[in-house]
């Protein structure tokens, strides 16, 4: 190659490299308008030209309609998706109260119409399904007996007269309503009534086995229940 062309290939090289850097420039202040955020803005605009470099390979094609279009399309696909992630984290957290207050219910229902072993056995069996023999295994006690006290936990959570705190609460150890709501609430919402289950023994000292279920896969029933 003649020297005239080696000095004209290396001045378009030097012309393109250097309407590369001004495209880039402007591109920039453009992104920061756009974004309103140096960090953002600075990322917008290197994703750009990168994009845009790889799809016009000639800089001779590059202008700054394109570069500012290319800018704004992506810059729309980054607010969708941000949106979207804002929307979906409010919808669990809106999700996660909704749950607890459903779980604060159903614990002072409870605890205000039930004696402790019919709370235990009635949310055993409600919100998780556990059947009767399985409760009974747990509570060392007869499956009849655990039938007897679900009855008559429904019976008092089915009438419609006020119950008598006064008589329910001489039921409850100061241990009993310490240490229970917490578990119920806790089993609810980790959707686990292993929670529950394994302090069992602790809470009901004298007549509780530690229990082991082998084929029972328990379904929290209060999660589909408005």
């Amino acid at each position: 190659m003649k020297k005239a062309d080696k000095k004209l290939a290396s001045e378009n090289a030097l012309s393109q490299e250097e309407r590369i850097q001004d495209h880039y420039h402007q591109l920039l202040r453009y992104c920061l308008f756009l974004t309103k955020n140096e960090w953002d803005g600075c990322d917008l605009a290197q994703e750009t030209m990168a994009k845009t470099i790889k799809h016009y390979s000639h800089a001779s094609v590059i202008s700054q309609a394109l570069l500012k279009k290319v800018a704004y399309n992506k810059w729309i696909d980054v607010v969708r998706r941000r949106q979207k992630e804002i929307l979906q984290d409010v919808f669990k957290e809106e999700a996660h109260h909704h749950h607890l207050e459903k779980a604060l219910v159903i614990t002072d229902t409870l605890l205000t119409h039930t004696t402790p072993k019919q709370a235990v056995i009635f949310f055993l069996t409600e919100a998780f399904d556990y059947q009767s023999a399985e409760i009974a295994d747990m509570l060392g006690t007869t499956e009849g007996a655990v039938k007897a006290a679900l009855h008559r936990s429904r019976k008092r959570l089915n009438k419609k007269e006020p119950p008598n705190l006064e008589l329910i609460d001489s039921f409850w150890s100061e241990e009993e309503k310490h240490l229970l709501p917490p578990l119920f609430q806790q089993s609810l919402q980790e959707e686990d009534p292993r929670v529950l289950i394994d302090a069992l023994p602790t809470i009901f000292r004298h007549n509780v086995m530690m229990y082991t279920p082998s084929t029972h896969t328990p379904t929290n029933a209060f999660t589909s229940v408005a």
